[in-house]
């Protein structure tokens, strides 16, 4: 340590030393760091105010790497001295290189402004500063996690992470580095695992392809039992039904097999190797020989189960994520047989048409691989009600219907943290914060319900690299129980209680993948806890500022603009059916005492923090549309001219490549569609309605909207002041210009 603190100035050298040579000021700054941290030091800043800090630590970085090249085996010969330095060869390539790479700074100088308050389209805003230098760190020694002889520390540091990522969703976990004689785990303890993926389209492809096999795994074991001489003794090997009652699996025919309780299909394996004597890895490799895995979907299905004539479904909203079609294209399920639910009016899934379909299921004996529930769409903002959907599901046991349920909250994982108690001394699982907590929060009651239940869903798709502000690559994948792992393995699954498994790269899609992404979590979360004080402030006051954006934007209703504002989430008195007179009302509401009122004042106002609480969507992106009046004062009723309007206001807030004109783009917004095969009828109609289009203007679909996304927890809260209002009058009079424009087009 005063090796490296003596290469560096004097920003850290002082506390870092303190630090190292004292216990007492080591152990204090380990507790401020778990809850009394400054977010403002957390990022780089939108005119890099913390860059010299950020320096700082990158040459603590590279200054530990120097050190370990120079002491590893020191007597090895170098390639490199100062005669080759001072060669002409050598100092025309150091030329060549930074002439180069001036013009790719200025080449990058055109990216886009994810840094900025202007930035509110995508799911992407500057990284923090801890997720920045930990993948920097760990860049320089370029592990791969695919094996952990190829990144023996950053494995570890992924293993971490994982348990970090399941905790915070509220699973449990065997604590990384225990024994099991200094922890002593309950038996009927079901423990998490967790790992690193590039992105949340290969975890929700690895969440369907365990699915898919988890459906099949017990009727290859079926097979192994009446044709392996190894299982000669083990026909007589029992489970447990849905209905609790127990049978012999061989017995089973093939509704009821592939209808087994999922945790049951997971405990075979040892099961049979603890009943029979029979040694684990040679239970798995026999059963191997019959799964899916190996056999294919085709023989799987013709050969071992005649009697399900359907082929498997797996069920999701109609506003799922385009890697979900993807993932069972590429599985073999066909994209076709992921069935959408649509939506109701709030654009979450509507749980009547999911009860159609597993009716239809039950009543034509079509698998169901698993139920897909987003929390947090990447286009709407909503939540499916996750909650109910887990009640259907044990409804649905009962009628003899199994499924997985996996979380698609690749977008609104991190938003859990706000509700994780800043009590960190449990090393299994993290605790709820109190419910009078709670109150205060920003977020809504239904969202809050749904995320207290998040640790029932059997697999959990989460995203560092989106609300936990982590450099690309790093999604993630939770597993509610550890055995889920094995299901998409090629190697004998291992007992696993936390040690040091052999690699995290055999389980999943990816091969070589870089440690670095671990570093960069690991390093976030060291710095950021996971709970109400670390990610779950900075969550709360993107939630706030998302909502003060919102009010602002629907106030505009009540201006004398040429233009309209319609929102996918109408304010509350619209949602109630109220009159114009009590919309009218709310609406000044909103303007007096929420929009034109500072953070401090709208806190200390009890009756305006609860209405502000339920309004806007179910997180941070705001989905909205615009449309205008004609010069009589009435409503623009052409729908095409709507979507006109709204794609030029997208052409106008948004960065093309080639075009250089990041710039000259004053706002970044992004956009969508709705359409009735994807959303449904009550959607679309509802939105028609309130975009004063309803009639029969020989234009159906689509309906183009705007997305602005909040991930800036400073918005309303700068060191000058709220940025809304500009942001506000920017909108505005840009908007002006280009209904001028749409109006005047035929």
């Amino acid at each position: 340590m005063q090796h490296y603190i003596n290469k560096h100035s004097e920003l850290f050298a002082e506390n870092l030393l303190a630090a190292h040579n004292s216990q007492s000021t080591e152990t204090k700054i380990k507790l401020e760091g778990s809850g009394a941290e400054t977010i403002e030091a957390l990022f780089l800043g939108t005119r890099g105010g913390n860059a010299k800090f950020m320096l700082e630590l990158m040459g603590f970085a590279l200054q530990g790497n120097i050190d370990f090249r120079k002491n590893y085996f020191p007597e090895d010969p170098d390639y490199i001295n100062e005669d080759i330095q001072k060669s002409q060869g050598f100092k025309e390539t150091m030329l060549f290189m930074g002439y180069e790479y001036d013009k790719l700074i200025k080449q990058l100088q055109e990216s886009g402004t994810f840094f900025s308050m202007r930035t509110i389209g995508h799911m992407l805003w500057d990284t923090t500063l801890p997720g920045m230098l930990g993948y920097f760190a760990a860049l320089m020694y370029n592990q791969n996690n695919v094996a952990a002889e190829a990144s023996p520390v950053t494995t570890l540091l992924e293993m971490y992470v994982g348990n970090e990522l399941c905790k915070m969703l509220g699973y449990t976990v065997f604590p990384i580095g225990q024994n099991e004689s200094d922890f002593k785990a309950p038996d009927d303890v079901i423990y998490a695992w967790g790992h690193i993926t590039c992105d949340g389209s290969v975890a929700n492809l690895e969440g369907l392809w365990m699915a898919r096999n988890l459906k099949f795994y017990a009727r290859s074991v079926k097979e192994a039992l009446l044709k392996e001489a190894v299982f000669v003794n083990a026909k007589g090997f029992q489970v447990q039904l849905l209905n609790g009652s127990t049978v012999p699996l061989v017995s089973l025919d093939d509704w009821a097999i592939v209808n087994l309780p999922i945790d049951e299909v997971l405990a075979i394996p040892n099961n049979l190797s603890s009943q029979y004597n029979i040694d684990l890895t040679t239970v798995s490799n026999t059963i191997a020989n019959y799964t899916v895995q190996n056999i294919g979907y085709h023989d799987m299905l013709s050969k071992y189960l005649p009697g399900i004539t359907a082929t498997p479904v797996s069920i999701c909203t109609s506003t799922r994520h385009y890697s979900w079609p993807k993932g069972a294209a590429i599985l073999g399920i066909g994209a076709n047989n992921m069935w959408p639910i649509i939506v109701d009016i709030n654009a979450r899934m509507d749980l009547t048409q999911l009860r159609v379909a597993l009716d239809k299921c039950l009543q034509n004996k079509i698998p169901v691989l698993n139920v897909v529930a987003i929390i947090g769409t990447t286009e709407e903002s909503q939540v499916d009600p996750i909650k109910d959907i887990l009640a259907i599901r044990d409804e649905y046991r009962q009628k003899g219907l199994e499924f997985a349920i996996h979380a698609d909250a690749a977008w609104g994982g991190y938003y859990k943290t706000m509700l994780n108690s800043n009590d960190d001394s449990d090393p299994v699982t993290f605790k709820l914060m109190e419910e009078d907590a709670i109150v205060a929060l920003p977020m809504s009651k239904y969202v809050s319900d749904q995320y207290k239940v998040l640790q029932k869903a059997d697999s959990i798709t989460i995203d560092p690299h989106k609300s936990g502000y982590v450099p690309y690559p790093a999604g993630g994948l939770c597993y509610r129980n550890s055995a889920m792992r094995n299901l998409v393995s090629f190697t004998a699954p291992v007992v696993y209680h936390g040690g040091v498994d052999p690699t995290v790269g055999v389980y999943g899609v990816e091969g070589s993948k870089p440690g670095a992404a671990a570093a960069a979590v690991y390093f976030s979360h060291k710095v950021i806890r996971p709970n109400m004080d670390g990610y779950g402030k900075i969550s709360g006051e993107c939630f706030f500022n998302a909502k003060r954006l919102y009010a602002a934007l629907v106030c505009l209703n009540i201006e004398k603009l040429p233009f309209f504002v319609v929102p996918l989430i109408p304010i509350p008195a619209i949602q109630q059916g109220q009159s114009p007179a009590q919309i009218q009302q709310q609406y000044e509401f909103i303007r007096d005492r929420i929009v034109n009122v500072s953070n401090q004042q709208l806190l200390a106002d009890p009756q305006a923090f609860a209405l502000f609480k339920e309004l806007g969507g179910d997180q941070t992106i705001i989905t909205y549309m615009y449309n205008y009046y004609n010069s009589d004062g009435t409503p623009n009723s052409i729908m095409k001219k709507v979507n006109d309007l709204n794609d030029a206001v997208y052409r106008a807030f948004s960065f093309k490549p080639y075009e250089n004109n990041t710039q000259n783009t004053p706002i970044v917004v992004t956009s969508s569609s709705f359409t009735r095969e994807n959303n449904g009828d009550l959607l679309v109609n509802n939105l028609r309605q309130r975009l004063c289009v309803a009639g029969n203007d020989g234009y159906d679909d689509p309906i183009n909207f705007i997305i602005s996304t909040v991930m800036n927890p400073w918005l309303s809260n700068t060191v000058n002041g709220s940025f809304i209002p500009q942001l506000i009058n920017i909108l505005t009079e840009n908007i002006k210009q280009i209904v001028t424009t749409v109006k005047a087009q035929p």
